[in-house]
């Protein structure tokens, strides 16, 4: 007779985590109050670019309570250094407060500390920021105008970088191409918008030199050693804590300016310093990301097979470049994903990035792949299009079968469900494409289905990251577990949770390896004094990295459960198997010791433990990625409706069918899912960062920055295929962030087929969907 262990990965386990986050007993940043603190607001620069002639504070002079200025030429040198280690890239460093040139609207130019925070506010607001406009680069076109001066000094232009990627011969698929279709294809300026704004509080204790840094971060460990290289202090004297964190999104996937200035105005003031960043100052001045312009060129055989893709990459990343991922990230990652899921097999990208006047471009969701997927699939719909095939069908006849399969730039996929994801959707979305048709010549309601294929490279290891040459050097996630004398497990992880159902998913894959409830698990993550050193949550990382190391971890403290199993029961460690809370023999479950018994003898009662065994039951390990990663697949589908008198848009119908290898819990996975395709709706209909000539933001507010609301947003169904990958010892791919990449496309696709029009561009906006319909009403576009 053999004992039935049911698997917890796998299980829909309820998320431990959302008592506290639920009730509201929860810990977040502006929740931490220290005694004797300062309260920190900032003078930030009303002006995109202008020369600094003075900073005034003399009104502060006489204003009744304490406060403490700092310009600057008060800080010196200390700056935020991004810097991609390539000839190409021109060297930029982001002062920690403007010191002689202010970039963007919203640039910090004066720290103001007062002991209440509204009065600092109130003091910000009297310093006078005096500077002489210099002029603005606020377009594309501008940026790559020479005649335009650099708004860095000792810059031969405005392009941050130019790189080139090419595998394959371009020329011969040129050559031997039936059809050539070219597009050019737009992505907005947008951002993360996460619930709760960025903030950091610092505290020094002279009589131990220890600083301690809570930050609302995604990645506590960087900002550790970027504090520790910029302000010259050990980093085993500086501890980083991240609290809850209330989204990040990406948006907290970078170290900031803030993060080191507030540590060393904690350190200058001998006193504790906060700082709480506002919704206006998260919009104009955290990070922006998308804004991409790609020009495409594929080339087709006359059997509708694709043959090469030409591409042209342009990003406006903005005024500097940020830490860690570089003003190359985006145009760099734009290029390395747009090959996709196809099987071509010439290709070449020109990418750049480009300065401009604007808050600085960083990492959201998706990084670069919401837009290249835009642009990936629409070019796809475009040339299914032109020669006549059904969309569905020209995919399928380019679709990626055989695995692994090394792309034409020499990246390797794992296996994946590519074809078969498609087909799914197919026959899932059979009725909604009969409906379409029959719309097709009314001029009052039009019905179109569109999708998006796309995969999402996911648990980048450490060549990944080595070969871009950037801050970035290293892919590993580390996890340290520890079973308690009572038979409890604690786990030290190297990740940081921001709302994803890390606890609750990595107890899960702890327990399945020690054969005990996940109840019993505590994760402890976000303080770098309890956390093994790792690089921090994005990227898809935290399945197939974090889980893979908390079970091999795991695996390391069950191996020897079961050899002091055996010793007591006096048979062989290969005999025992863990499950329900006890190590029993396989074969005969009746005979058996409670784990929690066999804690205790490992931690207390050594006496029992076979000779030679060392007392204590913990184990660290370290996982790095592979070369290439992993790849998740899905296609995203949309059905919308569109009234043509108005341009008024309904999405009747959103579907996903996603393939993210092994599930660790079916409920997070669909609320990861759903929560990205909101923001990706976001991106494709609602959200835009909009600036006037002189690069002054336009949207300041949510009065003006607009998102989904429940009214826009339909029933979000997701269908799963499950290729678990070779590539990690639990066979999960990332997943986080591919709900946001595939809606843009789709819902564009499905406009596209509405209309009978070409969607270039995005957000489809009311008045921009109106003028793409004014042909059915007989207008002038």
């Amino acid at each position: 007779m053999k004992a039935e262990n049911p698997r917890q990965i796998g299980a829909r386990v309820q998320r431990f985590e959302d008592v506290r986050l639920l009730s509201g007993v929860a810990r977040y940043i502006d929740d931490i109050r220290l005694p004797n603190c300062l309260h920190l607001t900032f003078a930030r620069s009303q002006m995109a670019h202008g020369r600094i002639l003075d900073v005034d504070t003399s009104a502060l002079e006489d204003i009744g309570y304490p406060t403490w200025v700092f310009t600057g030429k008060d800080i010196g040198d200390l700056s935020m250094k991004a810097h991609q280690d390539v000839p190409e890239m021109q060297y930029s460093e982001q002062p920690l407060l403007a010191r002689d040139v202010v970039r963007f609207v919203g640039e910090p130019v004066a720290a103001v500390l007062a002991e209440d925070p509204y009065l600092s506010e109130d003091a910000a607001e009297m310093v006078f920021i005096d500077c002489d406009p210099l002029p603005v680069v606020g377009t594309m076109d501008q940026a790559r105008d020479p005649s335009i001066p650099p708004i860095h000094d000792g810059w031969k232009s405005n392009v941050f970088i130019e790189r080139q990627m090419k595998g394959g011969d371009l020329e011969a698929a040129r050559a031997n191409a039936a059809y050539v279709v070219r597009r050019t294809f737009r992505n907005q300026r947008q951002t993360g918008v996460p619930m709760e704004c960025r903030g950091v509080v610092a505290q020094y204790s002279p009589g131990d030199r220890m600083l301690t840094v809570w930050s609302s971060t995604q990645m506590p460990h960087l900002v550790r050693t970027y504090i520790s290289e910029e302000l010259d202090l050990p980093e085993s004297r500086i501890r980083v804590i991240a609290p809850e964190v209330g989204g990040g999104f990406g948006v907290k996937g970078q170290v900031f300016g803030e993060e080191v200035l507030v540590a060393w105005l904690a350190m200058k003031t001998q006193r504790p310093v906060k700082w709480i960043e506002d919704r206006r100052e998260n919009l104009i001045a955290s990070i922006h990301a998308r804004d991409h312009a790609h020009t495409l060129e594929a080339y087709v055989s006359k059997e509708g097979r694709l043959l090469g893709l030409w591409a042209d990459i342009s990003v406006d990343v903005g005024a500097y470049s940020t830490f860690p991922f570089t003003a190359a990230g985006d145009p760099g990652m734009a290029a390395k994903v747009m090959p996709g899921p196809y099987d071509f097999q010439a290709y070449e990208a020109t990418f750049r990035a480009l300065a401009s006047n604007k808050c600085p471009l960083g990492t959201y969701r998706g990084v670069a792949r919401p837009s290249a997927v835009f642009s990936q699939e629409r070019l796809m719909d475009e040339i299914a299009k032109e020669i006549g095939m059904d969309p569905i069908e020209f995919r399928l006849k380019n679709i990626i079968r055989e695995f692994p399969y090394k792309n034409v730039l020499g990246f390797t996929y794992d296996p994946g469900s590519y074809a078969e994801s498609l087909e799914k959707i197919r026959e899932i979305l059979a009725d909604d494409i009969a409906a379409a048709r029959e719309t097709r010549h009314s001029k009052e309601k039009r019905i179109g289905v569109g999708l998006a294929c796309f995969i999402e490279q996911t648990a980048h290891g450490t060549p990944d990251f080595t070969r871009r040459r950037v801050p970035i050097e290293t892919g590993y996630i580390a996890a340290r577990v520890e079973m308690q004398p009572d038979g409890t497990v604690v786990i030290g992880l190297g990740l940081q949770s921001h709302g994803q159902g890390l606890e609750t998913t990595m107890a899960q894959v702890a327990a399945d390896a020690l054969g005990i409830d996940p109840k019993d698990v505590f994760v402890r993550h976000g303080d770098t004094l309890t956390s093994p050193y790792s690089v921090g949550t994005w990227g898809s990382r935290g399945g197939p990295l974090g889980g893979g190391a908390v079970h091999l971890a795991s695996l390391k403290i069950a191996d020897k459960l079961k050899a002091i199993a055996a010793h007591q029961l006096q048979s062989n460690k290969d005999q025992i198997s863990l499950g329900g809370g006890k190590a029993y023999i396989t074969d005969d479950p009746s005979r058996y010791i409670p784990i929690r018994t066999l804690a205790r003898q490992a931690l207390r009662n050594v006496e029992n433990l076979p000779e030679g065994m060392i007392p204590g039951l913990e184990a660290e390990y370290s996982l790095d990625g592979p070369r290439d990663g992993t790849y998740s697949n899905a296609v995203h589908a949309a059905v919308v409706e569109i009234d043509v008198p108005t341009g008024k848009l309904k999405l009747k119908r959103f579907v996903v069918v996603e393939d993210c290898g092994t599930i660790i819990n079916p409920l997070v996975v669909d609320g990861q899912v759903r929560g990205g395709v909101v923001q990706g709706i976001g991106s494709a209909l609602f959200e835009h960062m909009i600036y006037d000539e002189q690069c002054q933001p336009l949207t300041t507010s949510f009065a003006d920055y607009l998102m989904p609301l429940a009214p826009e947003l339909p029933n979000i169904e997701v269908h799963h295929i499950e290729t678990p990958t070779p590539l990690n010892p639990i066979g999960a791919k990332g997943l986080g962030e591919g709900g946001a990449i595939g809606p843009a496309p789709a819902i564009a696709n499905a406009v596209s087929d509405a209309l009978g029009v070409e969607v270039n561009e995005t957000p489809l906006t009311l008045n921009a969907i109106w003028r793409l319909s004014a042909h059915i009403r007989g207008e002038a576009s």
